[in-house]
């Protein structure tokens, strides 16, 4: 109880400043800064950087001609909050919303595009109105470091399990009875040209629940951070310690049969 409470209060008080900041930024704006107007409040948690966002929005100039809208292409824009994938007034207007939640932005140009514009649809030095409404927003999936237990689990269900070592590696080990063999990287460290079409022959929606070893946790960190965050997967786990952790542990193994 005790622990839930202070669970409680530290969330209301990153709570508290979250809103005292946001109110502080709208009511303390002059002609060269941000301006924030919120026009409806929204619902449960606030945003924050590192989130993964979804907003419908308008774009216009200060005459009111409209460059950009995401309603005529019927699905709302999605970025990483705070991680420089959207002009700054964005970065910092949208910081703060809630689910339901509508804003209007009115962004100075150094907050926006400057003095270069953006193509033809923004003219150098365009101060920009943006409508915005906030339609979801979650923390991005994170690749799950598992232990031998849990790969055993997953060999059980419904888990994708791949062995991403090279054949040499599978010839002075073994594998690990049940996993999928699917080489992601050449002895140079680049991507296996064989890799995109056997793993995807596998992996045939974004949702498969995927756990990847190797010998030492090293390349599956680097392959499974890859699957999340370019390539949309939303359920990757790795073997922390790999194939030498699984053998130190006296975990079964069995011999390498090629094809």
């Amino acid at each position: 109880m005790v622990m839930h409470q202070k669970q409680s209060f530290y969330f209301s008080l990153r709570t508290l400043f979250l809103t005292i900041a946001m109110a502080a930024l709208a009511s303390s704006t002059t002609a060269s800064e941000l301006k924030v107007d919120v026009v409806s409040v929204g619902v449960g948690e606030q945003a924050e950087n590192g989130m993964q966002i979804s907003v419908h929005y308008e774009g216009r100039l200060n005459d009111g001609t409209v460059f950009d809208s995401s309603q005529p292409r019927g699905a709302p824009f999605s970025f990483v909050l705070g991680t420089g994938q959207v002009i700054k007034g964005w970065e910092t207007g949208i910081l703060g919303m809630r689910v339901g939640e509508k804003r209007i932005l009115t962004i100075p140009p150094e907050l926006a595009y400057g003095v270069k514009g953006a193509g033809s649809a923004i003219p150098p030095n365009a101060t920009l109105v943006f409508e915005v409404e906030m339609v979801a927003m979650a923390w991005p999936p994170k690749l799950e470091a598992a232990s031998n237990e849990d790969l055993e689990t997953a060999l059980q269900n419904e888990t994708l399990v791949i062995d991403i070592r090279r054949p040499e590696e599978w010839r002075a080990t073994g594998i690990i009875e049940g996993a999928e063999l699917v080489t992601a990287f050449t002895k140079s460290g680049r991507l296996h040209p064989e890799f995109q079409q056997k793993f995807s022959s596998l992996a045939t929606n974004l949702n498969t629940p995927i756990m990847l070893y190797c010998r030492t946790g090293n390349r599956t960190t680097s392959l499974g951070n890859a699957l999340l965050k370019q390539l949309g997967f939303t359920n990757v786990g790795h073997l922390e310690s790999g194939i030498v952790g699984w053998q130190k542990d006296n975990r079964p193994t069995v011999a390498y049969q090629p094809e």
